[in-house]
C-alpha cells in the first residue's frame, strides 16, 4: 500500500470520526430511560399486565401419514429412541420439542404431539405421526389423510413474566 493511499484512508476515517459520528450520537441522544417520566413508566408497566392474551395461532392444512413397526426402538433425529406408543411426530423443519395439535377434520378428533424426528421423506406428505397418535385421530385404516396442524406456543412461567417486566 502506497503512502498516498494510506493518507487518503486516514483522512476519510478522520472525516468520518469528526463529522458523521457526532451527527449519529446527537440523533440518538435522549432516547434512554431519562425520557420516560414516572407517570409514563407506570402506564407502560400497567399495560404489560393488562394486555389481552395473544390470538391463537391459526391451524395449517397438512398431509399426514404414520410410522411404526421397524422404526420402533431406533434412534430419531433428535437422539431419543422412537416409541410407537408415545404421542410424537416427525416434521421436516419444525424445531425438536415443538408441541403440535393435530386434528382430523373428517371426524373432529385431535391429538397433541411433540416433534422428535425428521420426515416424512415421501413426496406430498408433511408430517409423520407415531402409531399411537394416528390411532387417537382415527387414521390407521386410511394411512394418509389431510389434517389441520396448530403449533402450541410454550407456556410462559411466572419467573419469565417477572423478568419481562423488570
Amino acid at each position: 500500500m502506497t503512502n498516498q493511499l494510506k493518507k487518503w484512508i486516514a483522512i476519510a476515517f478522520s472525516f468520518h470520526m469528526i463529522i458523521i459520528v457526532p451527527m449519529i450520537a446527537g440523533s440518538v441522544s435522549g432516547l434512554g430511560s431519562d425520557e420516560i417520566s414516572q407517570q409514563n413508566s407506570a402506564v407502560l408497566i400497567d399495560s404489560l399486565h393488562s394486555q389481552d392474551p395473544p390470538e391463537p395461532i391459526p391451524a395449517e392444512r397438512m398431509v399426514a401419514s404414520y410410522y411404526y413397526g421397524k422404526f420402533h426402538g431406533r434412534k430419531t433425529a433428535s437422539g431419543e429412541r422412537f416409541d410407537q406408543y408415545a404421542l410424537t411426530c416427525a416434521h421436516k423443519t419444525l424445531p425438536f420439542q415443538t408441541i403440535l395439535k393435530v386434528t382430523n377434520p373428517k371426524n373432529g378428533k385431535s391429538v397433541v404431539v411433540r416433534v422428535n424426528d425428521r420426515g416424512p421423506f415421501t413426496r406430498g406428505r408433511d408430517i409423520d405421526l407415531s402409531y399411537a397418535a394416528a390411532q387417537e385421530i382415527g387414521m390407521l385404516q386410511a394411512g394418509v389423510i389431510p389434517v389441520e396442524v396448530q403449533v402450541i406456543p410454550p407456556v410462559e412461567t411466572s419467573q419469565d413474566a417477572v423478568a419481562a417486566v423488570e
